[in-house]
């Protein structure tokens, strides 16, 4: 069962087939209604950024700590970005709290 939204794949597809043929876009999706993600890439070519946002009454040390849906959605995501040949971390860490929103960040390898 897929839990990630279908234009959230697209995107991650999209982004997919830039990297494929130059450089990829920055790309944002809601997964849930208090979830959401950006993927940046960072400008070395060989790496990029992904944040998860999300909008919780706790902020576990990584996002997988958050319960079973939430690794679910993460865990298609990383399996797309797989799909591509991009290399997603172990684990997305809690960075910081802005305006009740937590962030969580980790690195993909993208080569």
């Amino acid at each position: 069962m897929n839990h990630v939204p279908d234009d959230v794949l697209e995107s991650i597809d999209t982004f997919g087939k830039q990297l494929l043929v130059g450089s990829p876009p920055r790309i944002e999706g809601r997964l849930r209604t208090e979830l959401f993600l950006i993927i940046t890439p960072g400008e070395d070519g060989e790496t990029a950024q992904l944040r998860y946002e999300t909008e919780h009454t706790q902020a576990p040390p990584v996002l997988r700590d958050r319960g079973p849906f939430v690794t679910t959605i993460v865990d298609g995501v990383d399996s797309r970005l797989r799909s591509w040949g991009i290399e997603p971390p172990g684990a997305y860490e809690y960075t910081e709290t802005v305006d009740d929103t937590h962030r969580y960040e980790g690195q993909l390898r993208l080569r």
